[in-house]
């Protein structure tokens, strides 16, 4: 059923206009039937646009950092399919790096729930992979909560995160609790700033792991491009631990502390966001910094 004129707006209500032409062209009695499949490329036409131009209309949780978190959260009552790929590299063994291990890869994929203006949970699960091993590595629970509303983007707005990871296996990380402070400054689409700083409580389980605190500090720098579509960033991330390294795992890097300094492009119409970058490990300050982590973050809302 076509909607009401009435309730039409904007992009859509173009769309009905063009649509309700297109249909009464080919019913008018005076006029032979003879090209059904031409009405029916017109219609698809008309639809194509209005999702095209409807898609405008809608707004996704976007993150323009490939590792700093950022204020923007899922809108309300919306849920979001979001995925995260990303690698570290190959550390070469050398004199000053006993640290020597191969490349690691991780998928993490969730649904992302927007459950208020202020409040958005996600549900991820975690997949690890070296050169010759695949394993699921964690399930997790993460909440969001902004302070202000996300209706107000603009100015400081302050953020926490809080999530709980479970462990898999004994060949995973251990079970962690994971809570980060996030504060920016300015609208995503004019000059954004974002500063973070969090910090992972490992759990006793599994048993025969290393039960080490782990921090993190960091933050970026966004601007929008011409049209507002895309936006460059550049970041730079810290971890630190407060106990020797834990042993290394196939899931784990094996050595702290790690510098990074990287930047990102980052693109958003509709209902989809991208963004792709890469991390470069500051070796000059810690041979434990694996020398390039890409990254590549995507959703859809659904």
């Amino acid at each position: 059923m076509l909607p009401s004129p009435r309730k039409a707006e904007g992009p859509l209500a173009l769309a009905f206009s063009m649509l309700t032409q297109v249909s009464s062209a080919h019913i008018s009695p005076a006029m032979p039937r003879r090209n059904p499949g031409g009405q029916l490329r017109s219609i698809l036409a008309v639809l194509t646009l209005a999702s095209v131009l409807g898609a405008d209309r809608a707004e996704a949780g976007r993150r323009a950092f490939l590792f700093a978190y950022d204020s923007e959260i899922v809108p309300e009552g919306d849920v979001e399919l979001e995925q995260w790929w990303w690698s570290e590299s190959r550390i070469q063994p050398s004199a000053d790096r006993l640290n020597a291990r191969a490349a690691l890869y991780w998928i993490w994929s969730a649904p992302v729930i927007g459950l208020s203006n202020h409040l958005e949970l996600a549900l991820p699960f975690q997949i690890v992979a070296s050169g010759n091993s695949t394993a699921l590595q964690t399930f997790s629970a993460e909440a969001v909560y902004r302070f202000f509303s996300r209706e107000k983007d603009g100015g400081f707005q302050p953020l926490v995160r809080v999530s709980y990871h479970q462990a898999v296996s004994s060949r995973s990380a251990p079970s962690s609790i994971e809570a980060n402070l996030v504060l920016t400054y300015g609208k995503p689409s004019e000059l954004h700033l974002a500063v973070n700083a969090g910090a992972t409580f490992s759990l006793p389980w599994p048993e025969n792991l290393a039960r080490p605190v782990t921090g993190s500090f960091g933050g970026g720098v966004s601007y929008p491009l011409p049209g507002g579509e895309f936006r460059l960033s550049a970041e730079l991330l810290a971890e630190v631990q407060s106990s020797p390294s834990m042993p290394s795992t196939p899931s784990m890097p094996s050595a702290f502390p790690r510098y990074f300094a990287g930047g990102a492009f980052s693109w958003t119409r509709g209902r989809i966001w991208i963004t792709a970058g890469t991390m470069v490990g500051l070796t000059g300050l810690s041979s434990a910094s694996p020398p390039f982590i890409p990254r590549l973050l995507w959703a859809v809302a659904l």
